[in-house]
C-alpha cells in the first residue's frame, strides 16, 4: 500500500498495525510541496509503481485527480480515494472514492475533515475484520488533532471529535505528540494549543521542505529521535515565521507603492519569494485589504503563485 498526505498518517498507522503483521508491505510517500507541488502526481504514482505497490490509498487528496487516476490505473494500480474537497462533475475511476461532499452522498454529515474521513475509513476496516473498538478509537487524539488543524466547523461530528478526541490528547501515548505539546509552552491542552502551537509546526515541515519529519515525529518510539525532531520542527516554524515576516513586508511596500494602480484584486509578485509561504501572506494581504489576492513567486524563470479569496461573510 502506499499513502498520499502527511496529517492523515492514522491510517498509515493502522494499516502497519494490522496488515503489516500480516506481511503485507505498507509505505508512505508524502508530495514535496516544494517540488512536486500539492496530491497526487505521475511521478509519484510511477515511483510507487517501480517499487511493486498495487494498492494506493489518497488521503485528504485525489478527488480531482482523474488524468493521474487513469495513469495508475494504466499501471495496474487499484485506488482508493479519501477526501474532502468539492468533487469535479466526473469522479476519477478508482476503486472507491471517498468523500462526504459527492452528490450522491447518503452520509449525515459532509463537513467532515480529511482526518475525519480517513478515520471513517479504518473505522469500517475495524468493524469488517471483527476489531475491538479500542483499536481503531485509540487514534481519535490525532483526528481531533488534524480536524481543529484543518479549520473545518466544529460543529456536529467533528465536534464530537474534537470533544473527545481532546481528552485522549491530554494523555496521549503518542510519543511525538506528547513532545510537542510540550514544546508549545501551553499550558492547557484545547483547541487554542492545537491551532496555534501544534499546527503551525506541523505545517512548518511542507511548507520549508521537510514534510517527511511531520509523518517521523508521530512514528517515532525513540525518545531521543523524537526530541531531536521536536527541535527541528521548533525551527523550521522560526525559519517559516521570519520568512513570512519578510514576504510580508515586502508585499505591502509594493502594494502601497503602487496603489494607483489597485484593482478590484490585489496581485502583488516577487522574485525569491519563498513559494511555500507565500500561501499565508495571500491570507494576510486579503485580510488587510479585503479583497482577493494573488501573490506570485518568480524563481528559475517560473512564476508559481497563490491566491486567497475574500468572502464577506
Amino acid at each position: 500500500m502506499a499513502i498520499m498526505m502527511w496529517m492523515e498518517l492514522l491510517v498509515f498507522l493502522f494499516c502497519k498495525s494490522f496488515y503489516g503483521e500480516r506481511e503485507i508491505p505498507v509505505e508512505s510517500h508524502i508530495p514535496n510541496r516544494l517540488e512536486e507541488g500539492y496530491g497526487l502526481n505521475k511521478e509519484a504514482i510511477q515511483e510507487i509503481y517501480n517499487k511493486g505497490y498495487k494498492l494506493m490509498i489518497t488521503v485528504d487528496c485525489g478527488i480531482s485527480a482523474t488524468e493521474e487516476i487513469e495513469f495508475a490505473n494504466s499501471l495496474g494500480i487499484t485506488t482508493i480515494i479519501t477526501d474532502h474537497h468539492e468533487p469535479l462533475e466526473e469522479l476519477p475511476k478508482a476503486l472507491a472514492v471517498i468523500d462526504a461532499k459527492r452528490k450522491d452522498n447518503t452520509y449525515p454529515f459532509n463537513q467532515l475533515a480529511g482526518v475525519g474521513v480517513v478515520f471513517k475509513l479504518i473505522q469500517a476496516l475495524g468493524l469488517r475484520l471483527g476489531l475491538e473498538e479500542k483499536e481503531y478509537l485509540k487514534y481519535l487524539d490525532l483526528v481531533c488533532v488534524g480536524t481543529i488543524s484543518d479549520i473545518v466547523p466544529l460543529i456536529d461530528e467533528n465536534r464530537v471529535i474534537t470533544k473527545l478526541g481532546l481528552k485522549l490528547v491530554n494523555v496521549t501515548k503518542n510519543l511525538g505528540l506528547k513532545y510537542l505539546l510540550e514544546a508549545t509552552g501551553y499550558k492547557n491542552i484545547d483547541s487554542n494549543t492545537i491551532s496555534f502551537g501544534i499546527a503551525p509546526r506541523i505545517n512548518a515541515c511542507g511548507r520549508m521542505g521537510h514534510e517527511t519529519e511531520a509523518l517521523d515525529i508521530f512514528l517515532s518510539n525513540n525518545i531521543n529521535e523524537v526530541k531531536e525532531l521536536t527541535e527541528k520542527l521548533n525551527e523550521y516554524n522560526k525559519t517559516r515565521q521570519d520568512t513570512e515576516k519578510n514576504i510580508v513586508k515586502e508585499a505591502l511596500e509594493l502594494i502601497e507603492k503602487n496603489k494607483e494602480d489597485e484593482k478590484n484584486t490585489i496581485v502583488v509578485g516577487s522574485k525569491g519569494w519563498h513559494h511555500g509561504v507565500i500561501g499565508i501572506v495571500s491570507s494576510k494581504i486579503t485580510e488587510n485589504y479585503f479583497k482577493p489576492s494573488i501573490l506570485v513567486s518568480f524563481e528559475d524563470g517560473i512564476a508559481k503563485g497563490s491566491r486567497k479569496k475574500y468572502s464577506w461573510i
